[in-house]
């Protein structure tokens, strides 16, 4: 069910997940866009030319036809064979996934709208309640002071309010584990004693407990189908498209296994209730539930500039709980996506410093064109790979797109 909206700026329109569609008039539909970002340590490396590159399709080398040297949303330099004219305008996508917010948020913002975003580029704000879209209107009439006090306003607001539910949830688990390790009367213990528990058996528990983290997976179940879905329809929007997702790192409360072990040895007169013990073990044990190269494929064709900025946070430690790091599914398949991109993967617990770093990185890029020399006679992921002549440099760019 969709939570009800306690907030909303006027100067920021609420908007679909789904985007637009829009005619694809692309620059030249023959040929294929690669941005290269280029470094040598730290310092982007702004005096290449085009024969200093080198691109190679599924290993064939390519004929590099054009190239832009591109400083924000501006061409400073150009080298053509053929005239592509590309918009170098952006699209910016903030997206905030998380369960607490976090102060330096407001700086992140702040820095965006101060040092990155300009008249020119357009922003759409994902938030874990409602999605937006910066209106001409608030561009022209508000400072950019201003619309960055309105969009921290909304993140905070959005963040405490479509979290409320998973922390709640969060809460139980932890009154169950706490009953189930028989630590809630506790000295010390900082929440509240659940009589709706307390007052049951473990054979009881197990289920509850079960129950309960499912409905947790589900708030934070990341659903491959969305992610393809953004991906297509940003693969037709015009320009640049910048994504930075910031997601916060997540905790699952568990049985401690010393209790686990004890628990095994009183059950064992009792197969219906060890069932249920072994059962929730295996609920420990999780698969990931997505493709994750299906959707690097994706997101590299769509010609999205990924980046993933992981806030990192300690965890919280409860008597006779064992708090379990559970976001290394959600890590490991981010940090891919980015890297097929060209983006840049960031953790740190301070988001403004994270976030700082990405945007920085990403003002300069290298666009260049070329017409692929094999016939596209099937509809596959085609592998890009780029190379500076005689030079050790770091290049992000991505790593191919899908043919049609």
């Amino acid at each position: 069910m969709e939570k009800p909206m306690l907030f909303l700026c006027l100067f920021f329109l609420i908007i679909p997940f789904s985007l637009s569609l829009s005619e694809n008039t692309g620059d030249q539909e023959e040929s294929v866009a690669v941005p290269v970002r280029v470094f040598k340590g730290n310092k982007f490396i702004d005096n290449l030319k085009i024969d200093d590159f080198e691109i190679y399709e599924e290993g064939i080398k390519q004929k590099i036809e054009s190239l832009y040297l591109i400083k924000n949303s501006h061409i400073t330099k150009k080298e053509e064979s053929i005239e592509i004219n590309p918009t170098v305008s952006r699209t910016f996508y903030l997206l905030f996934q998380l369960t607490e917010y976090n102060p330096k948020i407001a700086d992140a913002i702040q820095y965006f709208f101060s040092e990155v975003i300009t008249p020119n580029d357009s922003l759409e704000l994902m938030t874990p309640m409602k999605n937006y879209s910066l209106s001409d209107q608030a561009m022209q009439s508000m400072s950019m002071e201003d619309l960055g006090e309105e969009m921290t306003k909304i993140v905070r607001k959005d963040t405490q309010t479509g979290s409320s539910q998973y922390k709640s949830l969060l809460r139980d688990l932890r009154r169950i584990v706490s009953s189930i390790s028989g630590s809630s009367s506790r000295s010390g213990f900082d929440f509240e004693e659940d009589s709706s528990v307390d007052s049951f058996g473990i054979e009881f528990l197990l289920p509850r407990y079960r129950e309960t983290l499912s409905q947790i997976e589900q708030l934070r179940l990341v659903k491959e189908s969305k992610f393809l879905q953004f991906a297509q329809q940003l693969k037709y929007k015009k320009g640049q498209k910048f994504v930075y997702l910031f997601y916060e790192r997540e905790f699952r409360p568990e049985i401690q296994p010393r209790i686990i072990q004890e628990l095994t040895s009183m059950l064992q007169d009792q197969p219906h209730v060890l069932g249920s013990l072994q059962d929730l073990m295996a609920v420990y044990s999780r698969e990931p539930k997505i493709d994750t190269r299906k959707i690097m494929y994706a997101f590299a064709d769509a010609g999205i500039y990924f980046n993933f900025l992981f806030l990192d946070r300690k965890p919280v430690h409860y008597s006779g709980i064992q708090m379990h790091e559970q976001s290394e599914d959600i890590f490991e398949t981010f940090s891919k996506i980015s890297r097929a991109t060209g983006g840049d993967v960031y953790t740190a617990q301070n988001p403004y410093l994270s976030f700082k770093k990405c945007a920085d990185k990403a003002q300069r890029y290298y666009l260049l064109y070329y017409i692929p020399q094999k016939a596209q006679d099937e509809e596959n992921f085609k592998s890009i790979e780029v190379k500076i002549r005689n030079k050790d440099y770091n290049l992000l760019y991505r790593t191919g797109y899908i043919s049609n």
